[in-house]
């Protein structure tokens, strides 16, 4: 049971204020589903639950009656690990203090807990996140960045963390990943993320190892940010489209509205100083599909065939696409220059959509002599020959000294030594004539003689 206070005049504008103690029974209390926190530590709620059990709860939690409840039930508006303790301590009768139902709304009670220093970041994320949605005429980032004294880039990088996939968010939790890294990955489309995830930690395959690896740390912010600006952002400048374009791919529109654009959002990439950075790659490369096929059409309306080439070099692919040539496939040529010639369209690259005419014809008479990066089957062959030469030599000669050192004595005499050093001597440049030199006068007796080097 608990004891309650009331408090009858209360101004509905205000924050909520204790209206009544009273004895409430444990049963009747429910946890309110509005309660941003998700996480609970198990030992802490142990501990607290061991001191309710000795001294009882000394700061009494907040509850409101839940409306047209003919049972008397009330919701916990906050202290939801006083209230876990106190179940795992059966401590009864237990002081809750009752907050007036006008006042102490789902808002206030987020409010209540998202204040506390302890919540995890991704539970605050929440907490803003169903605030919003209770009520999106009134809170938004300006209101909420108000009302708890942050700033609005705060409020939204907190909201941002909301995007993070499964994976990440339980690798965020469980502490493998910092709130700096939580923050670079939410930033990224759902298949970057589980890519950064996986760059986070170069030495697990699978997410699963991640999580299982309790020893698990990941690489700092500034290698993370760094592969995230190598691999993922791209230069709008540099696009083979025009980024002003609304009818190239209309689902996504114009690259310079686009909210993934770094220069339309600087909530979410305040320390990004290029504004024209697309950070979702899937959307570019459909772009740049979406270009490729434009210049195919009146190709392919003319009767031609084109083919789709690439300026990636043949051996720097490990998975290639068997419709595309690449580098070191195929040669560029002018049209009609000889009958193998082809018109096609480079998929990518800066160039990408430009039309090209090539050869790819090993034996051609006109481009047979000019120089390409893949060589042919026959020179392949050719080549295998030679290094099969070369390993077969080197291992012969190994297995010739091999044989040479077995008959050796395991101490040389005195004429063998000296004849070794003479000829490793012979070997070597003058600067180290006169290191030996001088080495050997120093060593005494236990050196070779003097004048076995100075003979030479």
């Amino acid at each position: 049971m608990m004891t309650t206070v009331l408090e009858t005049q209360v101004n509905s504008a205000a924050p909520y204020r204790v209206s009544a103690m009273q004895d409430i029974p444990l049963t009747h209390i429910q946890e309110s589903k509005t309660n941003p926190r998700r996480q609970f530590d198990e030992t802490q709620l142990a501990e607290l639950a061991e001191n309710i059990r000795l001294h009882g709860v000394l700061q009494p939690v907040l509850v409101r009656p839940l409306p047209g409840d003919e049972a008397a039930r009330y919701e916990l508006v906050a202290g939801a690990r006083r209230f876990r303790a106190s179940k795992l301590a059966k401590r009864e009768p237990f002081r809750f203090a009752s907050a007036n139902s006008r006042t102490s709304n789902a808002s206030n009670c987020s409010i209540e807990n998202l204040q506390r220093v302890d919540v995890h970041e991704l539970d605050e994320a929440r907490g803003y996140a169903s605030l919003m949605q209770l009520q999106p005429d009134t809170y938004t980032v300006e209101t909420r960045a108000e009302k708890i004294g942050r700033s609005e880039k705060y409020v939204y990088a907190r909201l941002r963390l909301m995007q993070l996939i499964e994976e990440v968010q339980e690798a965020f939790y469980i502490g493998r990943l910092t709130v700096a890294h939580a923050f670079e990955i939410a930033r990224l489309q759902p298949n970057e993320q589980r890519r950064a995830l996986q760059e986070c930690f170069p030495n697990h395959k699978t997410a699963a190892a991640i999580l299982k690896d309790g020893k698990a740390e990941a690489v700092t912010v500034r290698q993370l940010r760094a592969w995230v600006e190598q691999e993922i952002h791209l230069d709008l400048t540099n696009a083979p489209f025009d980024p002003q374009e609304e009818t190239l791919l209309p689902p996504a529109g114009s690259c310079a509205r686009c909210p993934k654009r770094t220069g339309n959002n600087p909530l979410l990439f305040p320390e990004v100083r290029q504004k024209s950075i697309c950070t979702d790659r899937t959307c570019y490369r459909m772009k740049v599909e979406a270009l490729v096929q434009i210049r195919m059409k009146p190709l392919e309306a003319a009767g031609e065939k084109p083919l789709r080439v690439s300026h990636a070099p043949a051996w720097q692919i490990k998975q290639r696409n068997p419709d595309v040539l690449y580098e070191g496939h195929y040669r560029t040529v002018k049209k009609a220059e000889c009958p193998q010639t082809k018109p096609a369209v480079v998929i990518d690259g800066t160039n990408a959509g430009k039309v090209l005419h090539v050869c790819r014809d090993e034996q051609c008479k006109v481009h047979a002599r000019v120089t390409h990066y893949e060589p042919s089957p026959k020179e392949r062959a050719a080549r295998a020959k030679i290094l099969l030469a070369e390993r077969t030599e080197k291992l012969t000669r190994v297995r010739i000294l091999n044989a040479i050192r077995k008959k050796l004595p395991t101490t040389l005499s005195r004429p063998d030594l000296e004849t070794a050093v003479l000829d490793y001597f012979n070997r070597l440049g003058h600067d180290n004539h006169r290191q030996g030199c001088t080495r050997n006068e120093h060593a005494g007796s236990a050196a070779l003689p003097c004048r076995v080097l100075a003979c030479l």
